[in-house]
C-alpha cells in the first residue's frame, strides 16, 4: 500500500478553525457570569461553603 498523501491544505485550515472555536467556546462556558453566581454540585454532594451560607447552588 503507498502511503497516505495526507490532508489537503483546505483539510488542515478547517481542522485548525474547528479547533480554535472549540477552545473558545470552552474558555466562554467556564467564563460565564452564571458559574460565578451559582456553584455547581452533583447531587448528593455535600453544599459548599457558599451555599452553606445561604447563597442558592444548583444541581442537575
Amino acid at each position: 500500500m503507498p502511503d497516505s498523501p495526507g490532508w489537503s491544505d483546505e483539510q488542515k485550515e478547517t481542522v485548525d478553525r474547528m479547533w480554535a472555536e472549540i477552545r473558545q467556546l470552552s474558555i466562554d462556558v467556564v467564563d460565564h457570569p452564571q458559574l460565578e453566581e451559582r456553584p455547581y454540585r452533583h447531587p448528593g454532594e455535600e453544599p459548599h461553603a457558599a451555599e452553606a451560607a445561604g447563597t442558592p447552588g444548583r444541581s442537575l
